[in-house]
């Protein structure tokens, strides 16, 4: 079964249905390179004008990292 992603509310609706699977690895590569794309999208979008795509990316990359240590993992 394939699903399309065609904005944030799909992004959210398919990780918690992820996390609800039951699978212990349920934010994996796959997972983090979806939200990581969309977040650079969004972080783009909301301060192009501060930021140039690649610090844009950059954050979005540090972030998602930061999220998957902190949250996911707990460390």
């Amino acid at each position: 079964m394939t699903t399309q992603i065609n904005n944030s509310d799909d992004l959210l609706s398919y990780l918690v249905s992820q996390a609800n699977s039951g699978q212990k690895n349920w934010f994996g590569f796959a997972q983090q390179r979806l939200t990581g794309i969309n977040l650079a999208h969004e972080i783009a979008k909301h301060h192009a004008d501060k930021m140039s795509p690649e610090e844009a990316v950059d954050y979005a990359i540090k972030l998602n990292n930061a999220i998957y240590h902190k949250i996911i993992k707990a460390d």
